[in-house]
Formats: C-alpha cells, structure tokens, sequence
C-alpha cells in the first residue's frame, strides 16, 4: 500500500490501491473453508514455536481474521498484530473482533502491508498463510531478514507454499462448492505459467439460484511460485530454517540459533 507523508507533520495519508478481494469478501470464508482443516492443522504444528512472552505473534495478511482469532483463542496471554490492506477483507476482520470486546486489548488490525507497517521490534512468531506468493523474487528475499531480526530463539513463522511447486497449466477446477438455504456457492479455479516463477491464477466465484446464476465474480492475479529450495536458501541467508509440516504445503520458518541483525 502506497503512503504519502504530509511534510507539515499533521497526518499521513495512506492511499488504497484496488482492493483485489473485494470480489470474493461477501462469502470468503464460504469459498475457503474446504483449506480450513488443513490450516487448523498446520497452526497446531506452529504452536509450541509461538512464543508470546516475547512479542505480538504477528499475522500478516489476515484476510478475514480466522488465524487471528486462532492465536487469541489458543495462545493463553497473547498480543496480536494483524496487517490486512484490503479494505473489504479488513473489515470482515474486524467484524470478528467487534464481538468479543475482552479481545479489544490484544489485538491491533493495521491497514498496511508487511512492508509499509511499522513493524514491532520483536514478536513471538508470525502466520503468512497465502502469502507469500503474492511477493516477487526482491521482496520474499527480505521477508525472513526482517523476521529473523524479530524472531526469538525457538520462534517461528508459519508459511505455505502453494501448488503446484513449479509453475504448469492448471485446467479449471472446482475448489469449492456448498449449500446455503436456497442458494447454491461455487469457486472455480485456473491457471497458467507467466514467466519464471510466475504463474497467472483466474477464480471465478458464482452464487446461483438452482440452475440460474445470481452472481458471477471473476478476478485475475499473478502469484509466484518458488520453489522449496529456493525459499530454503532465502531463509537460510537470513540464519533461518525450513521445515515442511508433515506432507502438506505448509511449512516452518525456525530461528533456532541467534540469527539476524537489528530490527529495521
């Protein structure tokens, strides 16, 4: 997200870009749920690496919070700092926090990106669940710099690498379907190489009434793909390891030696 620093002192203005999920954020968490028992078991995993004692756990692109709730409701004593620039995912985000005022000190949902936030001087781990994909090559590159010099000794990150883990052409596939009431939801996936690392995802999301489509969204992105071993040698340069959790495409940024620089 771009930010434009007023030189009188008075304020700084963050200017949002097309929110890209404004699309799907009427039923997200509708077309997602099929990957949420895979997510629920991957933060299982990450959970004895969370460390609270040393900072916020630090969720970046939240979406619409579930992983933040996650950690407030399964680390005892935990602080979070939640990054989510889409306005339209931001806002079911906080729609999830405005139930449970007991929850109102502990956590913050900032509007910025990971690169824009002001982020804490230490944390006790980070969640980048769809995330790290949407960065290119220069920028994941200084994505476990910046952890590790934030990251305690034992802490983690939790990250996942989407399929397929070199880029191919992916024919359209449904990726989720369900029944609400009289409506029915679909997700409809597809995706071809772009160059490099690069692959070109369409989803087509529909709400139909029996056979008669009600609604009919379709977005385009660019996602990378790296590979593990190049995500292991970024991570490495920056004096953290890669752990796969089990046999999924989840996997563990570890700082298990003092690693990394001044927080920057």
């Amino acid at each position: 997200m771009d930010s434009e620093d007023m030189h009188d002192g008075r304020a700084t203005h963050l200017r949002e870009k097309d929110d890209r999920y404004a699309a799907t954020a009427g039923a997200y968490d509708l077309f997602a749920a099929g990957y949420r028992a895979g997510q629920v078991a991957a933060l299982d995993a990450v959970r004895p690496k969370l460390l609270p004692r040393d900072g916020p756990i630090l969720d970046i692109g939240a979406g619409s919070g579930l992983n933040s709730v996650w950690v407030l409701t399964h680390v005892p004593d935990s602080e979070v700092v939640a990054l989510e620039p889409s306005p339209s995912m931001r806002a079911l985000a906080l729609g999830r926090v405005a139930e449970h005022p007991e929850w109102f000190t502990r956590i913050t949902v900032r509007p910025e990106d990971f690169f824009s936030a002001p982020l804490p001087p230490t944390i006790g781990g980070a969640i980048l669940l769809g995330v790290l994909g949407h960065f290119d090559p220069g920028e994941r590159a200084a994505v476990p710099r910046l952890l590790a010099a934030r990251l305690p000794e034992g802490g983690a990150a939790l990250i996942d690498l989407q399929d397929p883990e070199t880029p191919a052409r992916v024919e359209p596939f449904e990726f989720t379907a369900a029944q609400i009431g009289q409506l029915s939801y679909r997700g409809i996936a597809e995706a071809w190489p772009d160059g490099g690392e690069r692959m070109r995802w369409r989803m087509t999301y529909l709400t139909l009434d029996g056979e008669r489509v009600l609604l009919e969204d379709t977005t385009e992105h660019v996602f990378h793909h790296p590979s593990p071993g190049t995500v292991a040698a970024e991570a490495s340069r920056a004096g953290l390891g890669l752990e796969r959790v089990g046999e999924t495409t989840f996997w563990l940024l570890t700082r298990d030696q003092a690693s990394g620089s001044a927080a920057s």
